[in-house]
């Protein structure tokens, strides 16, 4: 598994969620910044709170399942069906 963001920043061993802010486009979804949390709580928080719908969060109760999670969300961001799903629920 990959330490590193989707912007390829070392996610720090204490890092318990990311938020990463998106662009949609017709294809694509780019990340344009992240954030990475050392509570799960604040980065739900945070993202509760960002008018940003194309936003997504990884969160986990420990570093490994914080890689795990941003690792399936790496393998999965940008493919057809993921771009679709996100454009129906925008």
């Amino acid at each position: 598994m990959d330490n590193l963001t989707l912007l390829g920043k070392e996610i720090k061993t204490e890092t318990r969620g990311i938020l990463y802010l998106c662009d949609l486009t017709e294809t694509k979804l780019n990340v344009c910044v992240e954030i990475q949390f050392n509570s799960a709580f604040e980065a739900v928080e945070c993202y509760a709170n960002t008018p940003n719908p194309e936003s997504q969060l990884v969160t986990g109760r420990t570093y490994e399942d914080l890689i795990a999670e941003n690792e399936d969300l790496r393998n999965r961001i940008n493919t057809p069906q993921f771009i679709e799903e996100l454009h129906d629920c925008i």
